[in-house]
């Protein structure tokens, strides 16, 4: 079975903003659960009101994952950024890993190259990685 990496991004759509960190520990804990059973891992980036997500494994493992994700009510606007095959895992550390930004987060923040509003939109293929490559390290600084 080859590697698979999808990168997406998607609107949250949490009503109260106070509702996120408990929304997001929700999504994380469920994650966990079903991405153990298939092997697949990943990172998931919020900020602001977007969701940015790195998913690895068997591509069929990471397309069912991708397609329930894009399919979750607290999911709007799924958009696949890039996906193919991979010669390693990134993200291996984790079944799933989740960051919320801060004014703290700097290195994160510079890494967007704004602190103003976010639009993954404009995330290519390789600025979505470098981006998620430096969450991974903040979060292993952190943990």
């Amino acid at each position: 079975m080859s590697l698979h990496r999808l990168i997406y991004f998607s609107r949250q759509t949490f009503s109260d903003p106070r509702d996120v960190d408990f929304e997001v520990g929700r999504i994380i804990r469920a994650s966990i659960a079903n991405n153990r059973l298939v092997d697949v891992t990943g990172l998931l980036l919020v900020h602001q009101d977007w969701f940015v997500q790195v998913l690895e494994g068997n591509y069929t493992h990471v397309q069912t994952t991708y397609g329930r994700i894009a399919t979750d009510p607290r999911h709007r606007d799924a958009t696949v950024i890039t996906a193919g095959p991979a010669d390693r895992r990134e993200f291996g550390d984790w079944n799933m890993c989740a960051r919320t930004t801060s004014d703290l987060d700097g290195e994160i923040l510079d890494a967007l190259d704004q602190r103003g509003t976010f639009d993954p939109a404009r995330l290519t293929g390789s600025s979505a990685m470098r981006l998620l490559r430096t969450v991974a390290q903040a979060q292993r600084r952190a943990a």
